[in-house]
């Protein structure tokens, strides 16, 4: 066991009717902290709450390779350097959908859709296909040439060419469920960095060290040798990128920082733009083909736009806005429907537009869950890429509620510890994992095999058993102990249906009760799940926007099952919980429309139809999905709701604003209302903010009266990263 440093301690208001936050108030170097908030106000009497404010959740930033768009279902295919690929949704507020784990065997060097099948090659030699459904490796087909460095589809997604380290081109038929290998090219000098196909089909244009080259896609010959400029004779010039525009005029980043473009019919330069001082190392069109983006190790996105000359009719391309998105290399762009989606080694994902000026990024975090609270031992485990952390909270002497002030610091009586570090085996990639509320057993699973483990503290020293459970699978994507702590759930995605697996749990072992399909509730992969806090009901959402209630009581047998399905929206869920005292079922979509659900009624209630068309502007456009909900043990009208930097909560009780009000925000347990804008009249909003955090990952109860907020500290994403480009600037 090791202990952290000494800490710090937070406390925050949660009223009977709002949530108070002291939003400016940070320690210097926290661990975990309390904070005790007090608000009170001429409406009602609010109660006192504590809150954990961890800060020893320290994930290291993965730095994206490679971006791939799919316009029909608007899903963005991200790879990371760790060979992970997560498919991000970004019809409305962008959030990661699913996770394809990553194998150290792999490698993911470039990553395109042809509809909605997605592929990838890399340093292994192979094109690979992914199941979309078991988030694992459906087809493999080698190349010849080595390594592969790059790849893309013709515009009619019937063809497929890729680019290898020895300089052979190889090209694919694209069937319905594989692809046939059809031929390789002439072998060039070098290795292919790039490659794109042209318009028609019929060229296949390709960028490697000091040249472009035009192949027939027929004959497979060279057709052209395009030679690039040197600035320095003794060192070479090499094409990262190309783009083709609609009239079939390739554009070139190189390392020279040079924006080029190129007549593929005459093999001629155009004209060149030095739009960077260091390598260019991502290309991208709009999609109207009239303005490109361009970027890479000089971090600035510069954009070129089309125009036509009056004198000659000629198209001219003319250096536009610039934006710093970045600080790091970046390494992929892509435009979709005119927001432009940028990534690198910083592992952030952000998404600019202009006008109107516009930024987000989202940071480089796995996807949830990535905490678990267990409420009976004070403990929370976290979820690493390839191992688990358990710690036992700090704790603090409660105050009397007379001397308790508003944003008022305690120092921890008992320090947060380390009990157990678990390390996956071979360190494959966790891609799912459970504890109980006692934290006693822990189950987690790979790719290839699930372990189940005890654990406990005996006078002061961690013990950990592997548990001799067979659970009769080699992995499990989705997993779950009820708040109970009597069952286990243990979910895949097989194809075209689900499979719940319910375990009975014992003090030491897990045994198997039953099994379902989810395809009579049209659930096909379920993406989200939790239990009822009588732990009777299973809720289930999937990525085809289907929501299911199971009855499971104390198990399954066929003539127990009872199940039924919600009206499906046209977003997927991003956040689902159950209310203990009235089983409300409370759904956050994507598009931030919320719906309550009453489970034994079987319908809407009054509180979620009454909603749907006053919900204001300024919550419908937020750009962050809720990722996460709860409930007030002590006032049943209160939704809690939390999104990567901000807590919000719902007042049932109180009315419903007009769509133009701006959401209040409560800072340092006190309403900062403003005279000019919020009516004293409008104080009591259904909808308030706290906006307190950078990266909120988890926060929830840990007993009636202490909450627990993780969050991720950018600056520790940001420290292990490399050193940037080293540019001066005016008075610098």
């Amino acid at each position: 066991m090791t202990r952290s440093r000494p800490t710090y301690a937070v406390v925050w208001g949660v009223s009977c009717r709002a949530l108070a936050c002291c939003a400016r108030l940070r320690p210097r170097f926290p661990h975990e902290k309390f904070l005790a908030d007090r608000f009170r106000n001429k409406y009602s009497k609010m109660a006192s709450h504590r809150i954990h404010n961890v800060r020893f959740y320290n994930l290291e930033s993965k730095s994206v390779t490679c971006l791939s768009y799919e316009s029909k279902t608007k899903k963005l295919a991200l790879a990371r350097n760790n060979n992970s690929i997560e498919v991000w949704n970004v019809e409305n507020a962008p959030f990661v959908e699913c996770t394809i784990a990553g194998h150290a065997e792999n490698s993911v060097e470039s990553i395109l859709w042809i509809d909605s099948r997605l592929f990838s090659t890399g340093l292994h030699g192979a094109v690979v296909e992914y199941d979309l459904q078991t988030l694992s490796i459906k087809h493999e087909v080698m190349v010849i040439g080595g390594a592969a460095w790059c790849m893309d589809v013709n515009q009619t997604k019937t063809r497929l060419a890729v680019g290898t380290e020895d300089g052979y081109i190889n090209t694919f038929t694209v069937h319905k469920d594989k692809l046939i290998f059809e031929r390789i090219f002439d072998k060039q000098k070098g290795r292919i960095m790039c490659i794109k196909w042209d318009n028609t089909g019929e060229m296949v244009y390709t960028g490697s060290t000091d040249t472009i080259r035009v192949w027939s896609a027929m004959s497979g010959h060279a057709i052209h040798k395009m030679t690039t400029c040197r600035s320095n004779i003794k060192k070479d010039t090499i094409v990262w990128c190309l783009a083709v525009t609609d009239d079939n005029i390739i554009i070139s980043g190189d390392s020279q920082g040079f924006l080029c473009f190129w007549d593929p019919q005459m093999g001629v330069l155009i004209e060149s733009h030095e739009s960077h001082t260091a390598d260019i190392l991502a290309v991208t069109l709009s999609h109207d083909m009239n303005v490109v983006y361009c970027t890479g190790v000089d971090p600035v996105v510069r954009s070129f736009c089309k125009i036509t000359l009056k004198s000659s009719g000629r198209p001219q391309w003319v250096k536009g806005i610039e934006r710093r998105l970045h600080v790091h290399d970046v390494r992929a762009l892509v435009e979709a429907n005119g927001k432009l989606y940028s990534a690198g080694v910083d592992g952030y994902l952000a998404v600019s537009s202009y006008p109107p000026k516009n930024l987000v990024k989202y940071p480089p975090l796995l996807q949830p869950p990535c905490a678990t609270i267990c409420r009976k031992s004070r403990c929370i485990l976290l979820r690493y890429t390839n191992y688990l952390e358990l710690w036992r909270l700090g704790s603090a002497t409660k105050e009397p509620p007379e001397l308790v002030r508003s944003s008022m610091l305690h120092q921890l009586d008992e320090e947060p510890m380390k009990l157990l570090q678990l390390q996956t085996k071979g360190d494959e990639s966790i891609i799912s994992y459970a504890v109980n509320k006692d934290s006693k057993t822990i189950v987690y699973s790979t790719d290839t095999h699930v372990r189940v483990f005890n654990f406990d503290v005996m006078e002061g020293d961690a013990q950990l058993s592997r548990n001799d459970t067979d659970l009769s699978m080699k992995r499990i994507q989705k997993m779950l102990f009820s708040p109970n702590g009597k069952l286990f759930i243990a979910i895949n995605n097989d194809g075209s249906e689900s499979t719940i697996t319910v375990f009975k749990v014992d003090k030491k072992s897990l045994s198997l009760i039953g099994s379902f399909q989810t395809t009579k509730e049209s659930i096909k992969n379920v993406s989200l799940v939790c239990f009822s806090p009588d732990s009777k009901y299973l809720v289930c959402t999937d990525r085809q926007r289907g929501v299911a209630v199971y009855f499971i009581g104390d198990g399954i047998t066929a003539e127990s099952l009872k199940a039924w399905q919600l009206p499906k929206y046209s977003c997927p869920a991003t956040a689902i919980a159950v209310q203990k005292s009235t089983l409300n079922l409370v759904i956050a979509y994507s598009d931030h429309k919320i719906v309550e659900y009453n489970i034994p009624t079987n319908n809407y209630t009054e509180f979620s139809n009454n909603l749907q068309s006053r919900l204001s502007k300024q919550w419908l456009a937020r750009p962050f999905p809720i990722t996460n909900i709860m409930f007030d043990s002590h006032n049943k009208d209160i939704i809690i709701m939390q999104d990567d930097s901000s807590v919000y909560i719902i007042n049932k009780s109180s009315e419903l604003s007009e769509k133009e009000i701006k959401i209040p925000k409560r800072e340092n347990g006190e309403s900062a209302e403003d005279s000019n804008s919020i009516s004293s009249s409008q104080s009591q909003h259904m909808f308030q903010v706290v906006k307190k955090y950078k990266h909120l990952v988890y926060l929830n109860w840990l007993n009636d009266e202490e909450l627990v907020a993780i969050e991720v500290n950018p600056t520790s994403l940001l420290e292990k990263l490399p050193p940037t480009l080293k540019q001066k600037f005016f008075g610098m």
